[in-house]
């Protein structure tokens, strides 16, 4: 028979050993829930207002992406100002995720960084809704690189009192129109225009039909493209223009779309889908 004193050694070996085969890095244990990845393969850093009239866009966002990371192997970070991106911070990410954050103000070694990493393809980037807010704003004068990024477009003006629209793909074959019907109506949007299509200059992936608004507007721009990549630059890149309220994430076209873009987007080490 086993003394007790050896017993309480042994059973604590045991314990140990055990421990140790079911945590994961850092002493935090794998979950195991079924549709979870426990060990993150890449992070995604989040630029986010913190507030104004798209918070409630912003708070709807953060619950649903963090299921989605969890889902799908990857980690998020946030930030709601530009002072901290420098070229080493970006080496961090394989996605900017630019959630409802304006393209001005930013700190000028950001402005550097960013462009650094999206023209020398260190990273991926989804832009969303306030992304394509191009123009001279809050007294700062508008960013030119950024300009020619997003397609060589301005902000003119937009449906003040919202609107429902019927968006219409065009690309049904790319990546991120994988799973997504050929149109699809979201219910609530502001619907911006430009001083121009982006067309020219980007390829364009689905636009919204005016006719289709309602109730009807007058604030229109003709050719009006509302999701498009810039095939320009070495980053995979999409810009989505819906992302004014949180019901877009009741909206299964909407979801079905950025969750496309941001797997597509990232630059990763695993195999990805073909540009």
């Amino acid at each position: 028979m086993i003394p007790a004193a050896v017993q309480r050694v042994l059973w604590c070996i045991v314990t140990l050993a055990v421990s140790s085969a079911v945590a994961g890095p850092a002493g935090s244990f794998a979950t195991n829930q079924p549709g979870v990845v426990s060990r993150p393969e890449f992070r995604v850093l989040v630029l986010a207002e913190s507030g104004g009239h798209h918070v409630a866009c912003t708070e709807a966002a953060r619950p649903w992406l963090r299921k989605f990371g969890e889902q799908n192997g990857f980690e998020l970070d946030y930030l709601s100002e530009t002072s901290p991106i420098t070229p080493d911070f970006l080496a961090r990410y394989q996605l900017v995720l630019q959630l409802d954050f304006v393209p001005y103000g930013w700190k000028p070694e950001a402005m550097a960084a960013f462009k650094a990493y999206i023209e020398q393809g260190k990273g991926g980037w989804v832009g969303l809704h306030h992304a394509s807010l191009l123009g001279d704003f809050d007294g700062h004068a508008m960013w030119p690189w950024f300009y020619d990024f997003i397609g060589k477009i301005k902000f003119k003006y937009y449906i003040p009192k919202f609107a429902a629209g019927r968006v219409k793909v065009e690309e049904k074959n790319h990546p991120c129109m994988k799973g997504v019907p050929e149109s699809f109506v979201i219910s609530r949007e502001e619907w911006y225009t430009y001083d121009r299509s982006p067309r020219t200059n980007v390829q364009v992936l689905a636009s919204v039909d005016e006719a289709s608004y309602a109730p009807a507007s007058s604030v229109r721009m003709g050719d009006h493209p509302v999701i498009w990549t810039n095939p320009h630059v070495a980053a995979r890149n999409v810009y989505i223009f819906m992302g004014h309220g949180p019901d877009l994430f009741e909206n299964p076209a909407f979801t079905t779309i950025l969750r496309n873009a941001v797997l597509w987007a990232a630059v990763t080490n695993s195999p990805s889908p073909t540009k």
